[in-house]
This record gives structure tokens, C-alpha cells and sequence, in this order.
């Protein structure tokens, strides 16, 4: 880590062109244990990528017809490796054998861990043209199916890599029709947590957590985001009419609690085994972080309505993050 040369020699082995995609995976690998590892050596990637493209400006190691802006830092570099695995023939995932999907699982891992170093400085800013390309192949690996395991895995890695996504995409995944995708990633992660489990886990919060934060970043900061995924989780249609005239015959009856002028203690409609059954199951988990994800993201959806929060989820269920938010005044002795 400590000589250039050592840098330099890997990042050689990143560009190089015609190899094997299992070398390349191996090279991807250590890059990815040396950023996690020891992110003193990212600065000394970056200026052997720098110091490779100005000699071999004119070379086609790496090249999805980019610019060289896009091979100057080590995001570049990573991204257009992602987008070579993806994008060659045969068609993306391929056969068993095909080892592009490990490849790029590898890739989406190196991209977290080098957002997650907390070494801003020594980390050059991606170019546009290369979170473009990032932005693109995310979302259409999101509309891959779930059958597929390893493509299943290379789903939850864009998911964590969302954690971090920003402002924008939530719109562009509104246009790209990668919402729903989503969400159903959602859908099988809490479906593995509350039945095929059926009891708190230290797992839990793992397999649950990521998919609902990101979720949770992407609503926050785009509306027509909020708007998708509430379609998919309280889907229009005849039974939301019917929670809808539930609701205006609960609310007339005139019984109120703080800022909510609702109590019933059960949520009006959430049938056992949907997605939203699911996550008001979560609000009480033992896990702090998986309950407090499952209320976030269901609070949010509600329009950060205390009112329409305790219809949808009960006020059982609703009552602890109520009191959190200071909607309504929780029992003495109960910490907020």
C-alpha cells in the first residue's frame, strides 16, 4: 500500500483489456479489501489511474465508447467495469457458469465501501457521465426477477448502494419504472422476516433494515416517489375505497388522541400476508431498528398524517411513534 508501484501495478490490472472475467473478479476483489481495509491507499489508486490514462490515453482497455474523463478516478473505473460485465454478450446473467455476476456483485460492494470511507478529501468526485451510467444500470438491474439467487444478491447490493443515492434518483426511478421493483424487494425481505422466520431474530434487522431505509431516503426527497410506493403498498382499487369509507365512518365517530382524530386499536385494512400487514407486523418488533425503519417508512407514506397513520396501522401498533414524533402523550414510565 505503501508504494506507488504496488497501486499502480493493480490498477494495470483493472484497465487491462481481453482478460478473463475470473482474474478480473480477482482484481476487483482486492480492490475492494484495500478500500475497505485500508482506505489510505485510495488517494494512491486514484493518482496510478491518473497517472495510466495520461500515458495510455489512447488505449481501449476499458472502453464502453466514454470519454476519459469517465477512466480518470477509481469510480470511473469501477463503474465502466459494471457496465462491461452487464452489457456484453451473452445476455446478462447468463449461464450457471457465468461468472459476470459475481463480478459484478464485487463491483457494487467495492462502490459502497468507497462511498463509506469517510475520506472525502482524498476522493475525487464521480463525473456526471459516469453516475449517469451508474444510474442506468442500477435501476435495470432492479427490474431483473428475483429467481435468479445470484441476481437476487446483485439486487440487495443496489439496494444498499440507495442508501446513499441522491436526490434525483428517486425521480428517475419514478420515469424508469424502477419503484416497483423495489418495493417487491421489499415485499420479499419482509415476507422472509415475518413468515418463513415467524420470530425475532438477530437477522432481522439485515435482511429488513437496508431495503426499508432506502425506501425511506428515496420517499422523503421525491413525492411522485412517496406517491409509487404507496400505490404498491396500499394498492387504489376496490379495497382501497372501502378502507376509504372505513376511514370516514372512524373518523366521524369523533374520538380522539392528540394530533390523531382516530383511535381505533386495529389497523382498517391490512389483510394477513400483504406487504402492508407485514410492515405494520414489524412496528412491534423486538429489534428497535426494524420496528423504528417499518414506522418511519409507513409514516412517511401516510403523508406524515397522524390521522391517517392510526387508520392504516391501529392505534395499538401506532402509539409509541406517536409519541415520539410528540402526536400524542405517551403513559408515564413509557420512554420516548
Amino acid at each position: 500500500v505503501d508504494s506507488l508501484d504496488g497501486c499502480s501495478y493493480l490498477m494495470r490490472a483493472l484497465l487491462r483489456g481481453g482478460q478473463p472475467v475470473p482474474r478480473l473478479f480477482s482484481v476487483v476483489r482486492n480492490v475492494h479489501h484495500l478500500i475497505a481495509a485500508c482506505p489510505k491507499s485510495i488517494p494512491k489508486m486514484e493518482m496510478a489511474l491518473k497517472t495510466l490514462t495520461a500515458v495510455d490515453g489512447d488505449n481501449d482497455e476499458i472502453d464502453n465508447d466514454d470519454d476519459t474523463e469517465q477512466r480518470n478516478g477509481l469510480s470511473e473505473a469501477l463503474v465502466a467495469t459494471l457496465a462491461w460485465a452487464y452489457r456484453s454478450d451473452p445476455p446478462f446473467p447468463g449461464n450457471n457458469s457465468d461468472r459476470r455476476p459475481d463480478l459484478v456483485l464485487e463491483i457494487l460492494r467495492a462502490l459502497y465501501a468507497l462511498d463509506n470511507t469517510g475520506n472525502d478529501p482524498s476522493k475525487s468526485r464521480p463525473s456526471d457521465d459516469t453516475m449517469n451510467v451508474l444510474a442506468a444500470v442500477l435501476c435495470e438491474l432492479l427490474r431483473f426477477s428475483n429467481a435468479n439467487e445470484r441476481v437476487y444478491q446483485i439486487k440487495l447490493a443496489v439496494v444498499t448502494l440507495l442508501l446513499n443515492a441522491p436526490e434525483g434518483y428517486g425521480q428517475y426511478l419514478v420515469t424508469n419504472d424502477g419503484i416497483a421493483p423495489l418495493v417487491d424487494v421489499l415485499s420479499r425481505q419482509t415476507s422472509l422476516v415475518v413468515i418463513e422466520r415467524n420470530h425475532n431474530s438477530s437477522d432481522d434487522a439485515a435482511t429488513v433494515v437496508p431495503v426499508t431505509l432506502a425506501l425511506l431516503r428515496l420517499v422523503k426527497t421525491n413525492d411522485a416517489a412517496r406517491r409509487a410506493v404507496k400505490d404498491v403498498v396500499f394498492p387504489p382499487g376496490a379495497a382501497e375505497e372501502a378502507f376509504a369509507r372505513r376511514a370516514s365512518a372512524e373518523v366521524a365517530k369523533g374520538v380522539t388522541e392528540g394530533a390523531s382524530r382516530a383511535k381505533n386499536m386495529a389497523p382498517l385494512d391490512a389483510p394477513r400476508g400483504t406487504l402492508r400487514w407485514r410492515l405494520v407486523r414489524l412496528m412491534t418488533w423486538v429489534d428497535s431498528n426494524v420496528k423504528r425503519s417499518a414506522c418511519e417508512l409507513l409514516w412517511m407514506l401516510c403523508g406524515e398524517d397522524a390521522t391517517e397513520f392510526v387508520l392504516r396501522t391501529g392505534f395499538g401498533n401506532a402509539i409509541h411513534f406517536l409519541g415520539i414524533r410528540g402526536c400524542v402523550n405517551l403513559p408515564a414510565g413509557v420512554d420516548g
